[in-house]
């Protein structure tokens, strides 16, 4: 299964990123396309959220899920901020089928009080730890919240939701 989309690294050549966007749609109907994702910025330019309300658009015009990539390091309360600004821009969003991942406690509050998914990626030792999305989880009481594992650059675990929810059990949370 995937979902579609140009990176935000990609973003700041615009012919590029336009060309893959063009030829979103003719996948878009294929039974193991999710929806329009990652979408999202990296260092929020100008280009990047030009492609982003792109990328919106064409989720919007053939009704589908939205998985949206907060900024890594550079100003993520500002890009998350300028993300959902994007999406409440757009009146026809369904805010239940949009996940704006990578949050941590500095954003958690602006995507859940926007009435959009929360997603957190967790890895071991950086960015949300299965400790810190716990936190996070318990002052929420899990709303609307998405927990995932990442297999990527840096240290990380494809195992980190079975060890987050053994370690809620620890905590005291039922099923």
């Amino acid at each position: 299964y995937s979902s579609l989309c140009i990176n935000a690294k990609a973003d700041e050549d615009l012919k590029l990123a336009d060309d893959v966007i063009a030829l979103i749609p003719e996948f878009l109907d294929k039974p193991n396309v999710l929806g329009i994702g990652e979408i999202g910025l990296n260092k929020n330019s100008r280009n990047e959220l030009s492609i982003l309300e792109k990328h919106i658009q064409l989720a919007v015009d053939h009704g589908q899920l939205i998985l949206v990539h907060t900024p890594h390091l550079e100003d993520k309360l500002k890009g998350t901020r300028l993300i959902v600004d994007a999406l409440k821009n757009h009146s026809k969003i369904q805010r239940e089928r949009v996940i704006i991942d990578h949050v941590e406690e500095h954003t958690i509050d602006l995507v859940l009080d926007a009435g959009f998914w929360a997603g957190m990626t967790l890895y071991p030792e950086s960015k949300c730890s299965p400790h810190r999305a716990i936190d996070m989880l318990e002052a929420r009481k899990a709303e609307r919240i998405w927990m995932n594992s990442a297999c990527d650059w840096g240290v990380s675990d494809p195992l980190a939701v079975p060890k987050t929810m053994l370690e809620m059990r620890r905590r005291g949370w039922t099923e």
